[in-house]
């Protein structure tokens, strides 16, 4: 009898304590992409890509010229060790393409993390303290939704306008 008491005043609790937890989500995108800094970051990194894709079209011009040149020139009748010499050089030329395109890529990368990083820290840092002034026990981003999470919005309070008031925006 005592343990049906017991196992009832729990569920009493944990019932009572659920409904007292407060839930929000907020658009993460939304937030993201109305930050100067975003723009910013943004317009460097596009300006960057469109650079190095111009470069790497430049290298691929001078490939096919050399392509193209080596198929006007060599024939039959040409010695076996400039015929080499030309093919090698083709080779080298498209290694080269290989590797900027590698190491552009990588680059790329990097610079998108240091310019994005700030911008994910301010955000996560205007969340947790919204989180923390509402009494919020979870804020979920409602952008990045999958099959685990649903958001009953009528129930959840949206607090994406706090943070963007928190970020100043």
């Amino acid at each position: 009898m005592t343990k049906k008491i017991i196992l009832l005043a729990a569920l009493s609790l944990a019932a009572f304590t659920a409904s007292a937890q407060k839930f929000a989500h907020f658009d993460y995108a939304t937030v993201v992409q109305a930050l100067p800094d975003y723009k910013t970051a943004t317009t460097e990194l596009e300006a960057t890509g469109k650079q190095y894709q111009a470069d790497l079209e430049e290298m691929q011009k001078e490939i096919q010229t050399r392509i193209e040149k080596y198929q006007k020139e060599v024939n039959d009748q040409t010695p076996q060790n400039i015929r080499e010499r030309k093919e090698q050089e083709i080779m080298d030329l498209q290694q080269r393409f290989q590797q900027a395109q590698e190491e552009n890529a990588k680059a790329f990368q990097e610079l998108q993390q240091t310019k994005m990083q700030p911008i994910i820290t301010k955000v996560n840092d205007a969340v947790a303290a919204v989180a923390k002034e509402g009494g919020y026990i979870y804020i979920l981003d409602k952008s990045q939704s999958s099959p685990q999470f649903y958001i009953n919005e009528a129930l959840s309070e949206d607090v994406t306008a706090k943070i963007r008031t928190k970020l100043g925006i």
